[in-house]
């Protein structure tokens, strides 16, 4: 049996098509939890590694609760009709896990306009926008937690193909290091988590292989059941897990 218990939780994770989301999305529901995904699309081209719907039908298979949205989060009215579709169904959001990302490796001469804007806008806007939908609903509760997946390209190993994304991933764990501060009395975890290369579809352009995606699920389920007394403020390197944290 897994060691952590989330039933009663509602947990909503973006990017649950594949890779990191899908493991968070099916380690919390086969934990209890009722999970909530979102994805840009409900389905999606054969060979792009998983859709929403798949992720969904796994979870239902084993016997889990969970909605699939599927939509935009880089804009606010979505994203606000994503919270409150969440709290009219499910009562309450203890859980947000912001995995959705893009990745793309080119030299900051050769990024363009629009890579760039996508890139800010899945990597920076979107967790802006649902971090601050939730936290008016955990504040009501007093209890909650809310999780960056974030990159060693944000704090070390440089990469001359990277400038743009350890940027995007800079920025959110500067934000997420003070949002634990405002957040510390109203009973909010906020956590960093670093997961390391994974072979997942957005790795697959990458001269080297990754670990299997499924690694990451010990490590990610234990920090998501710490609390505000416990463990908050952090950015943890999953490699590190019960080594210099997690014991």
């Amino acid at each position: 049996m897994p060691d952590q218990d989330f039933t009663g939780k509602v947990a909503i994770v973006t990017g649950a098509s594949r890779g990191i989301g899908r493991v968070a999305a099916l380690g919390l529901a086969k934990r209890g939890a009722t999970v909530v995904g979102t994805a840009r699309n409900m389905d999606a081209s054969p060979g792009t590694g998983g859709t929403l719907r798949e992720t969904f039908e796994m979870i239902a298979a084993e016997g889990g609760k969970g909605l699939p949205i599927a939509g935009s989060i880089t804009e606010s009215a979505p994203v606000q009709a994503l919270i409150d579709q969440t709290v009219a169904e499910f009562g309450r959001i203890d859980l947000l896990v912001n995995n959705a990302g893009v990745h793309p490796l080119v030299s900051i001469t050769e990024m363009t306009d629009e890579a760039w804007t996508d890139m800010i806008a899945v990597n920076v806007t979107a967790v802006f926008l649902l971090t601050r939908g939730v936290v008016p609903v955990m504040k009501r509760q007093h209890s909650g937690h809310i999780l960056g997946i974030s990159s060693a390209a944000g704090t070390r190993n440089p990469r001359a193909d990277q400038t743009g994304y350890a940027a995007t991933k800079g920025a959110m764990d500067r934000m997420f290091h003070n949002l634990a501060h405002e957040l510390k009395n109203d009973g909010i975890a906020v956590n960093v988590w670093q997961p390391g290369i994974l072979a997942t579809d957005m790795n697959a352009h990458r001269p080297f292989a990754g670990e299997p995606v499924a690694v990451v699920e010990p490590s990610m389920m234990w920090l998501l059941a710490q609390t505000v007394g416990s463990m908050t403020g952090q950015n943890v390197l999953r490699e590190e897990f019960g080594k210099t944290w997690g014991n």
